[in-house]
């Protein structure tokens, strides 16, 4: 089979997935909240969420693609291919849940914890939604890891 092709896709997909993680991480968010107010960074970030997700469900749908067919077609590497097939599931699965469970929660809570009639209201708000936020910022803190260990089993060769 011409693997090369394939390797490249799946090398691509995962790299663009977690360099996009870790740039929105590290660097995107924390420099929204720096330079601006935490209303108007929170109002940013919740445009932005639902491209960030799209594009980590596109990048891990290329990859669990690229992976059954390398594991259809690939022999002799069926164990490599199916231990990076889990590690882009777990990934997709971490990606797709934060994007279209959490965030959308988050949503509604950032707006709760500012409109809610009564004071009362306003800070049971906020505390669900920083509960919800720490279990959002674990889960791509996890997807992450993941994806660094799914790229570094693309350095395993397989021996000719």
């Amino acid at each position: 089979m011409f693997r090369w092709p394939f390797q490249f896709l799946l090398t691509l997909a995962l790299s663009i997935w977690v360099g996009s993680i870790a740039f929105f991480s590290a660097v995107v968010a924390p420099g929204i909240f720096a330079a601006m107010e935490r209303p108007a960074a929170g109002n940013l970030l919740a445009q932005l969420f639902p491209k960030y997700y799209r594009a980590g469900a596109l990048c891990g749908g290329v990859a669990l693609g690229v992976l059954l067919l390398l594991f259809l077609f690939d022999s002799g590497s069926r164990g490599l291919r199916f231990f990076q097939s889990a590690l882009v599931v777990f990934m997709l699965a971490g990606t797709l849940y934060a994007g279209w469970m959490l965030e959308p929660r988050l949503h509604q809570l950032r707006r709760e914890r500012t409109t809610a009639p009564s004071r009362l209201q306003r800070e049971e708000a906020e505390r669900r939604f920083q509960k919800l936020h720490a279990r959002s910022v674990r889960l791509n803190l996890g997807v992450l890891a993941i994806g660094v260990a799914g790229l570094g089993t693309l350095a395993v060769r397989k021996k000719n």
